[in-house]
C-alpha cells in the first residue's frame, strides 16, 4: 500500500516520470550499499532481533510519512529522504530473513517454503496494491502510510512469537568484517554455477523489475485508468504471483530448476514487452498478470538454487551477494529507467529492457551451459557435487563457555 500510494504522491507533487525515478532510487538504492554488510551481519548477530530492529524503524517512518502528509506539508525532499531510510532498515533485515527461513523447516521443505513465503507477499499485492488505489481515489494518500506504521506494529508482534530453533543462530564470526565478506564473495567466484546465477539475477533487475516505478505514468497518461487502475495494474501483478507460487508449493518438495528458471526470466522478457506495447486495459493486465507468475517462478527456483548452493556457514554473505544483484541494481534500473522514460516514453523504455535481457540470458546461457538442465533436489546432491545441509553442522553452532 505504501510503495503504491507514495508513487502516486510523488507524480502528483512532482509530474515528472524522472522524479517517479529518483523516489524508486531512493528506496532501493541502500540494498545496493549494504546488502553485502548485512549478509556478514545476519551470520554474527541473533537474525530475529534484527529484523524486530528493522520493522521496528520502518513503522516509525511509515508514522512520519503519515504525519506530514495528512498536514499537508509533505514535499519531495522528505519522501526521498523516508524512502532512503526505510530502505537502509530493509536492507539489513533481507539476508537475515532469508537466511532465517531454511532453519525453520526440514531440508525437503525447503523448495516449498521459498514458494509459500512468495505467496504471502505476493497475496500483500493483490490486497495493498488495490486498497491503496481505493483509499488514494477517495480519501488521498495518507491512510496508506497510517495503515503501513500499524503493519510494522504487527510484524514486531509476530517476530517475537516466532519459536527460532537454537541452531538456526550461527556463531558468532571472530575474523573481522572485510575477512568475513571476502570469504563470501571468494567462494561465489569459485563456483561457476553461482556466478551464472548472480548474473541471471542481476539483468531483470537492471531491465525489467523497473516497471514498478513507471506503473504511475501507464495509469496515469497511457490507459488513462487515474489511481483506481494503478491499484488495479499492480493488483494484477500480485494476482499472477500468487497464482504462480500457489502452484510452485503445490508441486511438493521441489529444488532448484534451471529449466524453469530459464523459461521464467523469457516468459518476464516477453510479458513485460507485451505491457510495454498494449494500449488496453484488459491487456495490460493480462500482461502484467503474466509477468507476476512467471517472475515468481524464475525468483522461486533462482532463490531455491543458491539456498542449497550456498554452505550453511556463507549462507547469510552468499545470500547477501543474491540479494546484491536481485535486489540492488534495482534503484539503478529505476534510476537510468525514469531518465530514458522522461526522453523516449514509459513504453519504449520498458520494450528496450525486455530486449537486452533476453540478450544477457542468451550469453550467460552460453558462458554457463549447465544452467539449462540444473536441477538439484534438496535431498540430492547434484552430479556427485557434496551439497551441504541447509542447517549447520554442531561445528558451526555457538560453543558454551
Amino acid at each position: 500500500m505504501q510503495t503504491t500510494a507514495q508513487g502516486w504522491l510523488v507524480l502528483r507533487l512532482t509530474d515528472s516520470a524522472a522524479a517517479l525515478g529518483v523516489a524508486s532510487f531512493a528506496g532501493m538504492a541502500p540494498t545496493l550499499l549494504l546488502s553485502l554488510y548485512a549478509g556478514v551481519l545476519a551470520d554474527r548477530v541473533d537474525r530475529r532481533r534484527l529484523l524486530l530492529g528493522v520493522q521496528a524503524t520502518v513503522g516509525v517512518l511509515a508514522l512520519i510519512l503519515a504525519i506530514i502528509t495528512t498536514a499537508g506539508v509533505v514535499v519531495f525532499w522528505q519522501i526521498v529522504l523516508i524512502a532512503f531510510l526505510a530502505g537502509c532498515a530493509q536492507a539489513l533485515g533481507i539476508p537475515a530473513f532469508q537466511a532465517l527461513v531454511p532453519m525453520l523447516v526440514d531440508r525437503p521443505a525447503v523448495g516449498n517454503a521459498i514458494a509459500v513465503n512468495s505467496a504471502q507477499f505476493n497475496l500483500s499485492r493483490i490486497i495493498g496494491p488495490a486498497l491503496a488505489g481505493l483509499f488514494v481515489g477517495t480519501l488521498g494518500e495518507a491512510p496508506s502510510f497510517w495503515l503501513n506504521a500499524l503493519a510494522a506494529l504487527v510484524l514486531v508482534l509476530v517476530l517475537r512469537a516466532i519459536d527460532v530453533p537454537s541452531n538456526a543462530l550461527m556463531s558468532r564470526a571472530e575474523a573481522g568484517l572485510w575477512s568475513n565478506l571476502l570469504d563470501g564473495l571468494r567462494y561465489v567466484r569459485g563456483q561457476r554455477v553461482l556466478t551464472a546465477l548472480m548474473a541471471l539475477a542481476a539483468a531483470p533487475a537492471f531491465f525489467i523489475l523497473p516497471y514498478m516505478a513507471l506503473l504511475p505514468i501507464f495509469a496515469r497518461d497511457i490507459l488513462a485508468i487515474g489511481a483506481p487502475g494503478l491499484g488495479l495494474l499492480t493488483g494484477s501483478i500480485g494476482i499472477g504471483a500468487l497464482s504462480g507460487a500457489v502452484v510452485v508449493a503445490l508441486r511438493g518438495a521441489a529444488g532448484g530448476d534451471g529449466r524453469v528458471l530459464v523459461i521464467g526470466l523469457t516468459s518476464m522478457a516477453i510479458a513485460t514487452a507485451a505491457f510495454a506495447l498494449s494500449g488496453l486495459v484488459w491487456l495490460s493486465c493480462l500482461a502484467l498478470a503474466a509477468l507476476g507468475a512467471s517472475q515468481v517462478a524464475y525468483y522461486t527456483s533462482t532463490n531455491t538454487l543458491v539456498q542449497i548452493l550456498a554452505p550453511a556457514r556463507l549462507r547469510g554473505r552468499i545470500l547477501s551477494i543474491y540479494t546484491l544483484t536481485a535486489l540492488g541494481f534495482l534503484p539503478l534500473g529505476s534510476l537510468v529507467a525514469g531518465a530514458v522514460a522522461a526522453r523516449v516514453g514509459a513504453p519504449a523504455t520498458l520494450a528496450g529492457g525486455a530486449a537486452v535481457t533476453v540478450g544477457a540470458l542468451i550469453l550467460i546461457v552460453a558462458w554457463c551451459p549447465p544452467i539449462r538442465t540444473l536441477h538439484l533436489d534438496p535431498l540430492v546432491p547434484a552430479s556427485g557435487q557434496r551439497v551441504e545441509p541447509l542447517k549447520p553442522s554442531p561445528s558451526e553452532l555457538p560453543q558454551e563457555g
